[in-house]
C-alpha cells in the first residue's frame, strides 16, 4: 500500500488548528507533529526486500509493516 500523503496533510492541518485554538506549547506541537509523521511512516507496507552479497542477489517477496 502506498503512503497516504493526503492523510498526513490532514493530520498536520488538524494539529496546526488545534495548536492555534488551544495555544499549544512548542513541545505539544512537536509531539503532535511527530505522532502524525510516525502514523504516516508506519502505514507503509513493505512488499519485498533485496539483499546483495558479493556475487549474488537475494530477493524476498514477503509482505510486512514498518515497526
Amino acid at each position: 500500500m502506498p503512503l497516504d500523503k493526503n492523510a498526513l496533510k490532514g493530520d498536520l492541518v488538524t494539529m496546526m488548528n488545534n495548536a492555534k485554538d488551544k495555544a499549544w506549547s512548542v513541545d505539544q506541537v512537536a509531539s503532535a507533529m511527530s505522532d502524525a509523521i510516525d502514523r504516516y511512516v508506519r502505514a507503509a507496507e513493505v512488499v519485498g526486500v533485496q539483499v546483495q552479497g558479493e556475487a549474488k542477489v537475494y530477493g524476498q517477496s514477503n509482505k510486512g509493516r514498518v515497526q
